[in-house]
């Protein structure tokens, strides 16, 4: 799998942009209007977000054990997606709940990943970080339904200016990476292990 993520090193730091354009925007607009375009902003973002990483799960080859956490989070962000862009109606109160459990969902897999993976993964504690910034802002945005829907503008807008731009540092770290190296160095690490 990892092989995979250095081949498409550009799918990881084009999510980062995505996400560090979406916080800016946010944090420039006024929170009033970006609180009502956050819905469509976020449901988009969800969705895009889920189909990229459920992209590099499947196309990668050899299968790779860990590659269920990445297809899981893909499958989470395209359901959160759906439902937000389907139901943009909804009480601002529900759409944060979505935010919420979708944040704390993909934080929890971003955890398990980097975990697995922190043999092989050079950046895997920009994967970590990345998870427990998600897990801390699901959780605060639940701790916090009360305070404002401008409070929670600006705790996302920070959120995702702060994960797109790991993303970016990430995907940019397995650009640099050496795939025939890589290979090598895994098969040693296998090898070992039996």
């Amino acid at each position: 799998m990892l092989e995979t993520m250095v081949k498409k090193w550009w799918l990881i730091s084009l999510r980062g942009l995505i996400a560090l354009v979406l916080g800016i925007i946010m944090l420039i607009m006024d929170p009033i209007a970006a609180a009502a375009l956050l819905v469509l902003f976020i449901g988009v973002y969800a969705l895009v977000d889920g189909i990229f990483a459920l992209v590099v799960g499947i196309i990668n080859r050899p299968p790779h054990r860990d590659r269920a956490w990445l297809i899981a989070e893909g499958i989470i962000g395209i359901l959160a997606g759906a439902v937000i862009l389907v139901a943009p109606l909804l009480a601002g109160t529900l759409i944060m709940y979505f935010i919420a459990i979708w944040a704390l969902l993909t934080g929890i897999l971003e955890l398990v990943f980097s975990i697995a993976q922190w043999k092989y993964i050079p950046g895997a504690w920009m994967i970590l970080i990345g998870g427990i910034i998600s897990v801390l802002l699901g959780g605060l945005i639940l701790a916090n339904l009360v305070a404002g829907v401008v409070l929670l503008v600006v705790i996302i807008a920070i959120y995702l200016v702060i994960f797109g731009l790991l993303l970016m540092l990430l995907g940019f770290s397995l650009k640099s990476i050496d795939v025939e190296k890589l290979r090598k160095e895994v098969i040693e690490i296998a090898a070992g292990q039996k």
